[in-house]
């Protein structure tokens, strides 16, 4: 019984400490984006879609050209997301509808 504590006790930590940094990085992702002055509003996580969700006037060509490189320079930095987690970029014309995602 102890031995079973003590597994899921580490198993919880880990899970917690993954989801603690994945939130960290997207709330660095969203200062990135919201202090390079292109954000048409502020930037938003959201844990419970894992996505970090950024308002940018561009078309979707260019959305879908930047939205991998923002990935990959965060990931150069040592930012950490778990698995399933996203960037969506939408326009202020999209009707809210994302116009790019890709993998963080």
């Amino acid at each position: 019984m102890k031995l079973w504590v003590l597994a899921f006790s580490a198993a919880i930590a880990g899970a917690t400490s993954a989801a603690a940094d994945s939130l960290k990085s997207g709330y660095a992702l969203c200062a990135a984006i919201d202090n390079s002055g292109l954000a048409s509003k502020p930037c938003e996580v959201s844990a419970w879609s894992s996505a970090v969700i950024a308002t940018v006037d561009m078309d979707s060509g260019e959305a879908r050209d930047v939205c991998p490189r923002i990935a990959g320079l965060m990931k150069e930095r040592g930012a950490s997301f778990e698995a399933g987690w996203t960037l969506q970029i939408k326009s202020p014309f999209s009707n809210g509808e994302s116009i790019a995602y890709c993998k963080l």
